[in-house]
């Protein structure tokens, strides 16, 4: 099944307007494979077909499904260990006992705010001082965030003793988050290039690994905002392969990635 230069170039066009999204030429068979599940599961004959059934559907329900297919979601617990490291050793102690916010921007399945919780639990804070939020695009990955039940291959980074502290098993191979860890995060489904219905200052923002698939102007724009929601002092972490050059008025960076607001 063939995806025309044209049909790719309608596809790009309406996620980069919708979400910021950039899906330059080297996606094209990315975008071919995703799609093509859409075709097959509305037993369609092709992309033009499906770019017809697209523009007719006024409810916009094909549109959400079509972003679902075409946002990628990898993630892990305590990715990017250094991060979480440098939470326990800096951004930890210096919140003294204080209630704070914290956001996982683009947080897909929910273990990156997870792993968070966690890490203020094993530093003795207070699950009522802190309030994390975690949002996406991705209506499916927030339904899986929000059921909070991990497989055992995801628990790989998890060790034992964690493991055994903050989940319940289910079943053979599956686990629970703890209650007290569920009461700590809420989910919401966000699109970051429109205005954010949220309440700050937030001390921390975490959006990792996120900026990659934007393009520089949208990267810029996004760390302004960033920065008038975070609290003086908060921090931004973002990807190792991320950065804030060009839009770092406002920011020290100190440590790779890991930036706090002057």
């Amino acid at each position: 099944m063939r995806l025309e230069q044209s049909e790719f170039e309608k596809i790009r066009e309406k996620i980069y307007d919708y979400c910021g999204i950039n899906l330059h030429e080297g996606k094209q068979a990315l975008v071919r494979a995703r799609v093509m599940k859409r075709i097959r599961k509305l037993g369609l004959s092709g992309f033009p077909q499906y770019l017809n059934y697209l523009q007719k559907d006024k409810s916009g329900r094909e549109f959400l499904s079509l972003v679902d297919v075409l946002t990628t979601n990898k993630t892990s617990f305590f990715r990017e260990s250094q991060h979480f490291d440098f939470i326990r050793d800096n951004v930890i102690p210096a919140m003294k006992g204080r209630r704070v916010k914290w956001w996982s921007a683009g947080c897909s399945t929910g273990e990156e705010p997870v792993s968070c919780a966690i890490a203020l639990l094993e530093q003795k804070v207070s699950s009522r001082n802190v309030k994390i939020l975690g949002t996406d695009l991705s209506r499916q990955v927030l339904q899986v965030a929000k059921k909070s039940i991990y497989s055992a291959k995801n628990m790989e980074n998890i060790s034992p003793s964690l493991k055994k502290k903050y989940f319940q098993k289910v079943d053979e191979g599956w686990y629970a988050v703890d209650d007290e860890i569920r009461q700590m995060i809420t989910y919401g489904r966000l699109n970051l290039k429109t205005s954010w219905p949220l309440k700050g200052p937030f001390h921390v923002i975490m959006c990792r690994n996120v900026m990659i698939y934007f393009n520089r102007r949208t990267q810029q724009e996004l760390v302004s905002r960033f920065c008038d929601i975070l609290e003086p002092g908060g921090y931004l972490f973002l990807g190792h392969s991320e950065s804030v050059a060009g839009a770092n008025r406002g920011f020290k960076n100190i440590r790779p990635a890991v930036y706090q607001k002057i």
